[in-house]
């Protein structure tokens, strides 16, 4: 089960190289903010189980 979600979760990765805000944010300035707080949250659990 967890190999199935780290696939999703490497599948997510946008054309730039970051990964998406999953949720409306209350505006495109705090959209860009926590993009790359997902983007390094993504980052860290690929790197932990050995993905990246």
């Amino acid at each position: 089960m967890i190999e199935a979600h780290l696939d999703r979760l490497q599948g997510d990765q946008q054309p730039d190289g970051g990964w998406p805000v999953t949720w409306e944010p209350p505006s495109a300035a705090s959209m860009l903010e926590w993009r790359g707080s997902e983007t390094l949250k993504a980052l860290r659990i690929l790197t932990a189980y050995g993905r990246l």
